[in-house]
């Protein structure tokens, strides 16, 4: 008998850990939390981009980067059970990231060597329209942090 409550106490303690590390991953996707993927190595543009997904699930953004500064983007949403995809590319339609090669990760860093215009494609991987927000927050490296030699 008390082998198996034993049993019973270490399987309700792996779904307790499992939950938690699951519903972390997923809590740092919602449009709530997504200034937490810019973690304090970056500092926000100040913009937050908003859009709702167009008849093909896919939202468009556009920016500008420039050379030689660290950028975070980061791309959020409240829809579950469906992959959100992330893609970058310059304005000639080459493709200069995707998300779906890293696992779907939810933000990526990003340098360029050139001030370049990019478009950034938020999508979500499912067959029906789905009419909800997605939401583009772009962060750079703060250089104030190493400019004292630390």
């Amino acid at each position: 008998m008390r082998i198996s409550l034993i049993k019973y106490i270490l399987f309700l303690l792996q779904i307790f850990i499992l939950h938690n590390a699951y519903s972390q991953y997923s809590d740092t996707k919602s449009l709530a939390d997504c200034e937490v993927l810019l973690s304090p190595e970056y500092v926000s543009s100040g913009q937050e981009y908003f859009a709702d997904l167009d008849k093909n699930n896919k939202a468009t953004f556009h920016a500008t980067f420039f050379a030689g500064e660290q950028y975070r983007i980061a791309a959020c949403t409240n829809i579950q059970n469906h992959k959100l995809i992330m893609e970058v590319y310059d304005t000639e339609k080459n493709l200069l990231f995707s998300n779906k090669k890293h696992d779907y990760i939810p933000y990526w860093n990003l340098v360029f060597t050139s001030t370049v215009e990019c478009i950034i494609e938020i999508k979500v991987d499912a067959k029906k329209h789905i009419k909800k927000p997605v939401k583009l927050l772009i962060g750079f490296k703060d250089q104030s942090k190493f400019l004292d030699g630390n």
